[in-house]
């Protein structure tokens, strides 16, 4: 029996270590936040035409929609929107630039419409179109035609643009055909990879004699990889703020599902499981360790979510509730690192203190094969109650979008207490997974210390966690750094 006990523990521990020795900090696809632009130039003999659109995700159109909404009904109805387009239009007029030969001109609005489709969780998205328009004739050869949309240049979002040419010949490298149709439908394979066009620039009307053979159009792309527009499809989670019979029978399913939903979270990249793994196996940890842990995490992420919905109910300026996410990653790898240092000192202090400790009691020892290999009073590392409420805190600290989608739903839907329930109920699942992989670990690292080996190297294992840690907590914050360059 307590051979198989021993040959279970090692395979758990082995298991264990290929689970979490793999230091992924991904950062959460941030799709509800998402600004999408469409500009697609026309050329004709007698002017140029810009087709515009601009998609926003829930979480900006929600922010639109509270400035616009006077009734305080959180929908936006038409009397709230007749305004609206012409508004937002002459808006991204201001910030357009067409030049031609150098020369910038004015485009004049000439049409405006908007319209709000429905996104995730039962909240708005928006979608407004604007068409501007500059009369001129466009005669004489070579003019050098040059188009930028700087609207919203912090966001994060498809930019798309395209030319066509009616009656004109034009040469340059850009494409005719919009590839999502006018931001109706994004293709799947460059969701990683979204497009990000910004200026285009042709020759309209090209001499023969300065018209090389040129190349055919290319779609660039960006090296930036952000996954923007993942998240925008309605996940199990988010749809639970919208069922419409309520009843205890139907609440209490939703909660479960919340936690469930939770738990699964915890699961997918980031998320501290990592940190949290090789942070109670370097270390003389209890349960009642990886269950104060599981508190941490919860309280954390579930004030995160309600900090974010503040903070996007209270801003009609939206741009902060983005700008505020990879500086909670910053946050969350800085304090991760400084755990992990923190340890690293402390830990090899212990085995440097256990050396003498094991020289002293080597002799009377030498007959006792079967206790713990780690000296029983001159413990590696007890356990810090204020390392392990600063990873509980980085752990979750960097609120899930889906939970802020549910918060922002129940504030529109008029049905707060039940969208604090749900999240809550998302936290606590969240945790829940994250505990119970430090409680198997926990286990799984007593029955590891009394295995009747004679194993020196387990000496260095919590100095090579500590290390680990804060290598995955300098691997979170470059991520970060590296993913926002305007931090």
């Amino acid at each position: 029996m307590k051979k198989l006990l021993h040959d279970l523990a090692w395979s758990t521990a082995i298991i264990a270590i290929c689970l979490f020795w793999m230091p992924r900090a991904d950062a959460h696809p941030l799709g509800n936040f998402t600004i999408n632009h469409y500009a697609g130039v026309q050329v004709a003999p007698d002017g140029v035409g810009i087709d515009y659109v601009l998609d926003m995700a829930e979480i900006p159109a929600f922010q639109e929609i509270n400035h616009l909404d006077t009734n305080r009904d959180r929908k936006a109805d038409p009397v709230e929107t007749v305004q609206y387009p012409n508004q937002k239009c002459q808006e991204v007029n201001s910030h357009l630039e067409l030049l031609i030969n150098k020369q910038p001109l004015a485009l004049s609005l000439t049409k405006s419409t908007v319209e709000f489709p429905p996104g995730v969780g039962g909240l708005s998205t928006l979608r407004l179109s604007c068409n501007f328009h500059l009369s001129k004739e466009l005669v004489g050869a070579n003019q050098f035609i040059e188009f930028e949309d700087q609207f919203y240049p912090q966001r994060l979002g498809w930019r798309e643009m395209t030319v066509a040419a009616n009656g004109v010949t034009i040469e340059g490298d850009f494409t005719s055909l919009s590839i999502t149709k006018r931001l109706r439908d994004y293709p799947t394979d460059l969701l990683s990879s979204p497009l990000d066009q910004r200026r285009i620039a042709f020759k309209l009307n090209p001499s023969l004699i300065s018209s090389e053979i040129t190349p055919p159009p290319s779609v660039k792309l960006p090296s930036r990889l952000d996954n923007t527009l993942t998240g925008r499809s309605n996940d199990v989670f988010t749809s639970l703020i919208t069922q419409d019979n309520y009843n205890v029978l139907t609440i209490l399913i939703a909660l479960a599902i919340a936690f469930f939903w939770g738990g699964l979270h915890a699961l997918s990249p980031g998320h501290g499981k990592t940190i949290v793994g090789a942070y109670l196996v370097g270390s003389r940890s209890h349960a009642q360790h990886a269950l104060f842990l599981g508190l941490i995490v919860t309280m954390t992420h579930t004030a995160g979510v309600f900090a974010l919905g503040l903070v996007t109910l209270g801003t009609s300026q939206f741009i902060l509730t983005e700008q505020l996410y990879p500086w909670l990653s910053v946050i969350s790898g800085i304090l991760v690192t400084v755990i992990g240092l923190n340890l690293v000192v402390s830990r090899w202090q212990g085995t440097q203190v256990s050396h003498s400790h094991d020289h002293v009691h080597s002799h009377h020892h030498h007959h006792h094969h079967n206790h713990s290999h780690l000296p029983p009073h001159g413990d590696v590392s007890p356990m810090k109650w204020s390392s392990l409420l600063a990873l509980g805190i980085s752990g979750g600290l960097l609120p899930c979008p889906s939970a802020l989608v549910v918060l922002l739903s129940a504030i529109a839907m008029g049905r707060i207490g039940f969208g604090l329930a749900l999240v809550s109920a998302f936290s606590l699942g969240l945790a829940a997974v994250l505990t119970g992989i430090g409680l198997i670990l926990v286990y799984a690292k007593n029955r590891f210390e009394h295995l009747p080996l004679q194993m020196p190297r387990l000496k260095m294992l919590p100095v090579a966690s500590a290390l680990f840690i804060t290598l995955i907590g300098l691997s979170i914050t470059s991520q970060a750094l590296l993913a926002h360059p305007w931090i």
